[in-house]
């Protein structure tokens, strides 16, 4: 039985969390994102600062037969990601290893990936080809296993300023309040719990 594409994204997911951290001596923390509905997999953000990127993950096991890894990410083409704080990581996996991983932030994944129609037309393919050990467009963004993480926080530290908090921001976040039952609360106002 083969991996699937869902098996083989999820592999890349952990692969890259687990690196990430690894390889930056815990400088990186992977946040798992629940709602993939923008193909954002990882949040990674830089062990007390503000400052962070978001991946998407995908996991190769074979190479094509001309030699190259290749992966592909379908899109509505208003919803393609050109943020530079939008990372592609590609991984390649040989022999239940990562071999050879690719960082590339959105701006250049949608400058150097062929583009087709999917879907009808409705939506659009990005066809990601790079060779493991050959030059190629994809070389300057290819790296080893040890260096994942130093890459990474290479990546994020040179991001524009437009793409980092403003100094002194901070994250917040909610939850929404649920019965037993399950149904939203609605809350006016702010209410203490009693002891």
């Amino acid at each position: 039985m083969q991996i699937s594409d869902v098996q083989a994204g999820r592999i890349g997911e952990y692969l890259l969390a687990v690196y990430a951290m690894l390889t930056s001596d815990g400088a990186l923390v992977p946040f798992q994102v629940d709602a993939d509905d923008d193909h954002r997999d990882l949040v990674v953000a830089v062990k007390g600062k503000s400052t962070f990127a978001s991946l998407q993950a995908k996991a190769c096991f074979q190479l094509g037969e001309s030699g190259f890894v290749q992966s592909n990410a379908t899109y509505f083409e208003s919803t393609i990601p050109r943020d530079p704080s939008w990372i592609y990581v590609i991984v390649l996996v040989l022999d239940l290893a990562p071999v050879v991983w690719w960082l590339v932030p959105a701006p250049d994944f949608n400058r150097l990936t062929s583009h087709a129609p999917a879907r009808g037309g409705r939506e659009v393919e990005l066809h990601f080809r790079a060779h493991p050990d050959r030059e190629d467009a994809f070389t300057p963004f290819r790296t080893e296993t040890k260096n994942v993480g130093p890459k990474l926080l290479e990546i994020i530290n040179a991001l524009p300023p437009d793409t980092k908090p403003l100094p002194g921001a901070h994250l917040v976040m909610a939850s929404i309040p649920l019965s037993p039952q399950g149904e939203r609360v609605r809350v006016r106002g702010v209410r203490r719990r009693s002891p």
